[in-house]
């Protein structure tokens, strides 16, 4: 017997709204899968979703979060640095195999699926050939390409559909305009992580790449850029090199700059990226050193002094 599912008193986005009641819906009547799939853009919510759904499934729809909930019938698997390893997903099958203690079902989250390595993808398809009747696995992605298609195939995938107008209209709910715009840009429009940004008062990147291109020499500023998370960083200078390319310079006293070098930079930067976020080995002050050179040689002579 399915057991009563109560619609949690936590206020979701509004996009996010449509896949959750869907698979509320689907779940009452007996038929959801045992191995969902949940993705998104990045930043749009499939980490948000992944969490209400668990703890719906579990019977605490009233947590605010599960991936900080110390519950015995649920497990949350996140990456460790740039990836997820054979290790914790030897001991999620572990867990689906166990016996519940106390809900009416165990629920195990794989949240960025897409960063397992190919042990550990190999370790979850296992477990999801035969997955236990009381057990649902929940897998969110951002980057579905990088999931091995075997694994896509044995899931229900659960997608969120971007919506710009209502995420915008959902912002200003909390935030005035002028608040918003520079972060959607930084964001690429990604509506919650526009929020978390705001509600931690990050600084905008803007004024740092400025100040980059005056300083010499560049170790001088490494140590304000090692402050910075390194995926918002490298994401949010990508985007004001393309709005360079553009001819719509964000960045004060910047307008045009030597296209070709730019797109030396651009290659530089891009590499400099996956070092950082996809190796575990990668020396981030050598590497921004690097950057901050070559970023002063392409616009330090353009920047207006302060």
């Amino acid at each position: 017997m399915i057991p009563p599912v109560v619609i949690p008193p936590v206020a979701l986005p509004p996009w996010l709204d449509k896949p959750l009641s869907e698979a509320i819906t689907i779940h009452r009547q007996g038929r959801l899968p045992h191995a969902i799939l949940i993705r998104a853009v990045e930043g749009w919510g499939e980490v948000a979703l992944a969490e209400r759904l668990a703890l719906i499934l579990i019977g605490k729809p009233d947590v605010a979060e599960a991936r900080t909930l110390a519950h015995p019938d649920l497990r949350w698997v996140e990456p460790e640095g740039s990836i997820i390893k054979v290790d914790e997903i030897r001991l999620l099958a572990h867990f689906a195999i166990g016996t519940r203690q106390s809900a009416a079902c165990k629920v195990a989250v794989v949240e960025s699926a897409h960063l397992m390595n190919l042990s550990a993808a190999n370790a979850l398809l296992k477990t999801l050939e035969e997955p236990p009747s009381d057990t649902y696995l929940i897998l969110t992605t951002s980057r579905p390409a990088r999931l091995l298609p075997t694994i896509i195939s044995r899931c229900q995938t659960l997608k969120i559909e971007s919506d710009a107008r209502a995420a915008h209209a959902w912002l200003l709910e909390k935030w005035e305009a002028g608040q918003i715009e520079e972060k959607l840009f930084e964001y690429d429009g990604a509506p919650l992580a526009v929020h978390r940004a705001l509600t931690d008062a990050e600084p905008p990147l803007a004024p740092l790449l400025v100040a980059l291109a005056r300083q010499t020499p560049a170790s001088t500023r490494i140590g304000g850029m090692l402050e910075w998370d390194p995926d918002r960083l490298t994401s949010g200078w990508y985007r004001h090199c393309a709005a360079l390319l553009a001819s719509r310079s964000r960045l004060p006293g910047v307008n045009e700059v030597n296209q070709s070098a730019l797109f030396r930079f651009i290659d530089e930067l891009n590499a400099v990226r996956y070092q950082l976020l996809f190796t575990n080995s990668a020396n981030q002050r050598l590497l921004y050193e690097r950057l901050v050179v070559k970023w002063q040689a392409l616009i330090g002579q353009d920047v207006q002094a302060p």
